[in-house]
Order: structure tokens, then sequence, then C-alpha cells
């Protein structure tokens, strides 16, 4: 894209707002599991949505004049379908797709190379898994952070430096994550939460409200955090169904 000056992004930004087949292609953007195949529309239509966006993420020239305007960036954005808060900072040299999935809250900071990544390739690169990604107001997001789809972070969260967080997490209000920490898919935390720098969160892992976790730590898989320990999930739930079941052959003798 050669246009980097105000006019010529406005009236490219106009051709797609009045290309109607464009914007019903937008408009199917959506969430779910995408056979990689052009024959099918729905994967046809995120491929063509992408070649357009790319002309705009793909040159942070482009991206530069459009994020140091306010009313530009606003229409940048409802182009290609974002309907939340527009009232963020976001950086040139940053990587979005599917602006339709994301809603990012009030006063919230994304730092230079950030990532954004509501799809995810399938290990056979057969599919694309989508799903949306929500952030929550007042935000800090430091330089070189990623954050895969279907995810949620609450409100005043502080993520660290080159901090990566996986597919399907759901993390509370007030989380803090030190620098270059990892947090996998399918890990509910708590809010409040504290976790020290060059730390390692598993897969499936849940992290209890207030929790403080020191610098490089490591929760392996399936781990439920509290403030008294780590422990497996899968042992504590096998335990509370062995209880479970104790007292309920037990109900049934005293019936006898």
């Amino acid at each position: 894209m050669t246009f980097i000056n105000r006019t010529l992004i406005e009236q490219e930004l106009e051709r797609l707002q009045n290309d109607k087949n464009f914007q019903d292609i937008v408009n199917n953007i959506k969430v779910g599991n995408f056979e990689r195949d052009q024959s099918i529309k729905d994967y046809k239509d995120r491929v063509d949505y992408t070649m357009e966006l790319r002309k705009f993420t793909y040159n942070p020239a482009v991206l530069n004049v459009i994020f140091a305007d306010q009313e530009l960036k606003t229409n940048f954005f409802r182009t290609f379908g974002y309907k939340g808060k527009v009232n963020f900072t976001i950086y040139p040299k940053c990587w979005l797709r599917d602006l339709p999935l994301l809603d990012i809250g009030d006063n919230v900071y994304l730092g230079d190379n950030i990532l954004l990544g509501t799809n995810q390739l399938t290990p056979d690169q057969k599919s694309l898994l989508v799903g949306k990604i929500q952030i929550g107001d007042n935000c800090i997001f430091n330089q070189g952070c990623s954050v895969a789809g279907k995810t949620t972070i609450g409100a005043d969260g502080i993520i660290g430096f080159e901090v990566a967080i996986g597919f399907r997490n759901t993390i509370g209000r007030g989380v803090k994550i030190g620098e270059r920490s990892t947090i996998g898919h399918g890990n509910k935390i708590g809010e409040n939460v504290s976790i020290g720098y060059h730390s390692k969160i598993g897969h499936f892992c849940v992290i209890e409200d207030g929790v403080k976790l020191n610098e490089m730590t490591e929760i392996p898989s399936y781990s439920l955090v509290t403030s008294e320990g780590i422990f497996d999930r899968r042992k504590k739930q096998n335990t509370v169904k062995s209880i479970v079941r104790e007292m309920s052959i037990g109900s049934q003798a005293a019936a006898s």
C-alpha cells in the first residue's frame, strides 16, 4: 500500500465501506472451527478479509498515521467490523486478526509488537480454531505480549514484557503477570493473582483469587493453586467423588 497520508487512507477506507461484498465478508467473521479449504465460503471469507486487513497491518507507516488520529483510528476499526470501544492505545508494529472478534476496554494500553491472535492453527494444519478476545478496562500490556483466542482478561491487569497467553484462558480482575511468563491453554486465573517473572503455567490449571507466585515458578498442567499450595486437580476431584460415593453408601446403609 502506497497511501501514507490521511486523505488517501480515508479514500481506501471509504472504498471498503461502500463495497457491499466486502462488508458482507466482514459480517461473516465469526468464531468456530474452519477447515482450510477456500471452496468453503466461511473460510474463503476469512482469507479475503485478511488480505484486505494486511494492506494496513503489514504497513507500519500507514498504521502510524491511523493510530495517531483518533477519528481515523475509529474509522479504520469500524470499517473492519470492530464494535467495541476505541479509546485504547496501540502502536503500529502490532499483529491484529479478526477485528469483529476483539473487545478492548476503556483506557487499555497495548505496547509495541503486541499480538492479538484470535485464531490458532491445528497441529495437522487442516483447520483454524477461532475465538474472541476480551480485555477489560485499564489493562496494561507491555511490549511483545501475545494473547490467543477464546481468552478473557479482567480489568486493571498488568501484563509484563513478552508474556504469552494461550488459547481459552479466563483471567480475573487485577491480575499481574511478570515479564516473559507463559500461560498455557484452558486456565482459570482468579482475581488479584500475582505471577512472578519467567514463570510457566501449564494447561487447564485453576489459580484461586489472591494467590501470589514467586519468580520463575512452574505450575504443572491440571493443577489447583491455592494460598495453601499446589495440588493435582484430578486427584482432588477423584477424592471428592470418593467422599460423595462413601456418603451415599453410608446413607443407604442407614436407611436399610
